[in-house]
């Protein structure tokens, strides 16, 4: 039996703040992908988690 892998962090609705971010607040991330920057010059990031869904989140809604 294989472990299962550890999360990166945890997602938090912090700046993210629609009906998708709310759902997965508190959720762990599993992987994570730059992709530049949000409007307002905060990194941007697309982050997995363990249901597979993709989401994007700036770097002040992700906790280690």
């Amino acid at each position: 039996m294989s472990t299962p892998p550890k999360p990166l962090g945890t997602f938090h609705a912090v700046r993210t703040r629609d009906a998708v971010a709310f759902a997965r607040d508190g959720w762990p991330y599993f992987a994570m992908e730059p992709r530049g920057t949000d409007p307002k010059g905060e990194p941007l990031f697309e982050i997995r988690f363990g249901d597979g869904i993709w989401m994007l989140a700036v770097l002040a809604d992700l906790s280690p």
